[in-house]
């Protein structure tokens, strides 16, 4: 399940992924949040929280994840991914090169350093 993060500032999207993900959760919630945010601002800067009941993507979702990856190729901006799972932060920082944004990891605790980090201008990823 996808859900949207609410009382973020309004140029950062948010959502956290929750139990198992299918592609019905990318079609309903993040690819309508994502157009509408593309829409609005220069440049995507996206919050990603991986939940602590997170059990994993269905196939159909990984498609979809690619997909909107693709589309907006050219609009990644900042992506900060925070997430108490080692094992995928070690993915993220491994193939964070893969898309145009400045990607960081940070732990659940770390919350409010994530958003602050996606606000500043210019930041440089460190981890």
């Amino acid at each position: 399940m996808i859900t949207l993060i609410k009382n973020l500032p309004d140029d950062i999207i948010g959502y956290s992924y929750d139990d198992e993900v299918t592609a019905a959760d990318y079609e309903k919630v993040l690819f309508p949040a994502i157009e509408a945010g593309s829409k609005k601002s220069k440049g995507l800067n996206v919050l990603c929280r991986l939940g602590e009941n997170f059990k994993g993507f269905k196939l159909d979702a990984l498609k979809e994840d690619m997909e909107i990856g693709i589309k907006y190729f050219k609009e990644w901006k900042k992506i900060a991914f925070v997430s108490d799972k080692e094992w995928m932060n070690h993915i993220i920082k491994a193939f964070g090169f893969l898309v145009p944004a400045k990607v960081m990891t940070f732990e659940n605790k770390e919350m409010n350093a994530a958003i602050k980090w996606l606000l500043e201008l210019g930041s440089e990823p460190n981890r």
